[in-house]
């Protein structure tokens, strides 16, 4: 007779690479409710006045629950960048500007609550620092599609087209008339543009 230390654990079998993992519909709902009471408490306050335990008492879970899912405040910023502002950006195959911006300028100028929290308080650097980082590898991932064409761009391209950029957009947040968005688009281009033509 075996004893149960004999006995194997039972281990799941790991499906095929080819076939999609479903995500657990369970995470996906508490994603996104920290990710809804992230943002409902980036309109009302600055980032740097929001701790994990104001977004888990808004989400109505526990704080080992939160950390189940990101590391810190600034993981679920890094994540919910990745997931919201960073498919804004579009490739400009032929233009030197590289970037269409014009629906990020539009999403800050509709959420300027939100982007305004990001950019004041005393961890403005640190967030500026995230949101340049998440820009920079989205322009990094534009620029190797278009090193796969033969055209490249000088190695600074990525930090300066970030900088400009998040520039632009801190510069339209103190504006009391926000310009549009196709114009903020059209300074942007002459700036990146000419500096990368």
């Amino acid at each position: 007779m075996a004893s149960r230390l004999d006995a194997k654990p039972a281990v799941a079998k790991q499906k095929s690479r080819s076939v999609p993992q479903n995500a657990d519909p369970r995470v996906e709902k508490t994603r996104a409710l920290i990710s809804a009471s992230f943002v409902a408490l980036l309109g009302r306050r600055s980032y740097d006045r929001i701790r994990v335990s104001d977004i888990t008492r808004k989400a109505r879970i526990g704080r080992a629950t939160f950390y189940a899912h990101f590391a810190s405040k600034d993981a679920l910023l890094e994540v919910e960048l990745a997931r919201v502002v960073v498919p804004m950006l579009a490739e400009l195959p032929e233009d030197s500007c590289l970037v269409d911006c014009t629906k990020l300028f539009a999403h800050v100028q509709h959420a300027r609550d939100v982007y305004s929290s990001l950019t004041g308080g005393s961890t403005r650097f640190v967030t500026e620092r995230i949101v340049q980082d998440a820009l920079e590898a989205r322009i990094n991932a534009i620029l190797a599609a278009r090193s796969d064409t033969g055209t490249t761009a000088p190695e600074f391209a990525p930090r300066f087209i970030a900088g400009t950029l998040l520039t632009l957009l801190a510069w339209s947040l103190e504006q009391p008339a926000a310009p549009s968005a196709a114009a903020l688009q059209d300074t942007f281009r002459s700036l990146v543009g000419r500096a990368l033509a």
